[in-house]
């Protein structure tokens, strides 16, 4: 792909789909999304929402399910042209397995063919029984805690070990689809692969911390 194209192929966008396949059926099978604080609320930030990680597990069918929390906020960066950037960012953490600090951006480099890209970086806890985060096909967004997810349009790269890119694709359809979908959709499906080949989903709750930092970036991306 070169720094001419405009947008992500065909090809790639349906590629990037078909690994999806299997977060919509790994949703269907496991249990819905906890509706409240559990009683031990107390020992997670006031600002954090929901983070669920559910895995598959050959012992069980059902697959096994870990509650996290996420606190989402914004931060400002310096560009190459020195012009302030709004970003956003989410402190993810699944006990027993990792922590995740996701990073969305505006990207301005002109010869990556993105509209924003959204950076994973997974910190695995010692005896991490995946080992490692191989592969992440890439991030749905969806209305409800229990409904489908609907994926953002991009291609997924891995950057280095448990570190990994997705830029979003930049046609004007698909970026007006994804802005809208970042806007509007109060959850995120981020669905990973294990360095056991065995799938995952991470389901993240924007809560009121969430909804704050993107309302405050997308004003801010509409204003450049």
């Amino acid at each position: 792909m070169t720094g001419n194209e405009h947008s992500l192929s065909a090809p790639a966008t349906c590629r990037l789909r078909r690994r999806l396949v299997f977060a919509l059926a790994l949703l269907v099978s496991i249990a819905g999304h906890p509706g409240k604080l559990p009683a031990a609320a107390d020992e997670v930030a006031p600002s954090a929402a929901w983070a669920v990680l559910f895995e598959e597990d050959p012992a069980d069918p059902v697959g096994r399910k870990l509650l996290g929390s996420v606190v989402w906020h914004t931060d400002t960066i310096k560009t190459a042209e020195a012009s302030d950037e709004t970003i956003v960012l989410a402190d993810i953490d699944i006990p027993k397995r990792f922590k995740l600090a996701l990073t969305l951006k505006r990207n301005v480099d002109k010869a990556l063919p993105a509209s924003h890209v959204i950076e994973l970086t997974f910190v695995p806890v010692p005896g991490y029984i995946g080992q490692r985060i191989a592969t992440v096909p890439g991030v749905l967004t969806k209305s409800t805690e229990q409904g489908h997810g609907t994926p953002l349009v991009g291609v997924s790269a891995r950057v280095a070990e448990n570190m990994f890119m997705i830029g979003l694709s930049n046609g004007q359809m698909d970026r007006q689809r994804n802005l809208q979908a970042l806007k509007e959709r109060p959850w995120f499906d981020i669905a990973i692969v294990d360095g056991n080949q065995r799938r995952a989903i991470l389901a993240v709750e924007k809560g009121s911390s969430g909804d704050a930092a993107f309302a405050m970036a997308l004003t801010a991306w509409s204003q450049n």
